[in-house]
This record gives C-alpha cells, structure tokens and sequence, in this order.
C-alpha cells in the first residue's frame, strides 16, 4: 500500500474535480490507494491524475480566483 506522502491532491469545490499529483515510482500502488481513497471519500468527484507541473499551475490559479 502506497503511504499518504506518495501523492497530493487538491480539491476544486464548485467543479466538483480532484487534481492529483503522484510522487512516487510505484505507480500500481499508488493508483490503487488513490482509487480506494477516493471512491471512498469523494465519489461525487471527478479526478484528474495530472503532471507536478500542471498541478502547482492549477493551485497558483485557484490561489488567484481567491484573491
């Protein structure tokens, strides 16, 4: 099982879309423990498994939006 610091998400509220960034080489049980979380936890949410790139952009625009 994949430990809570192989990935980050962030949560876009009135989207309803979870942006996830993995962070580990373990890529098969990082998918499951993701899948297993969010299935659980958000299953009204859409998720988008996205490049660490991408994900600090999406945040630094959420962050903007707030301002």
């Amino acid at each position: 099982m994949a430990s809570a610091t192989s990935w980050q998400f962030y949560k876009e509220v009135e989207n309803k879309i979870l942006w996830v960034k993995i962070c580990a080489q373990d890529l098969e049980g990082v998918f499951i423990a993701i899948n297993k979380w969010w299935k659980t936890r958000y299953p009204e949410y859409k998720i988008r498994i996205v490049s660490k790139k991408e994900f600090e952009l999406i945040k630094m625009q959420a962050k903007e939006k707030e301002q």
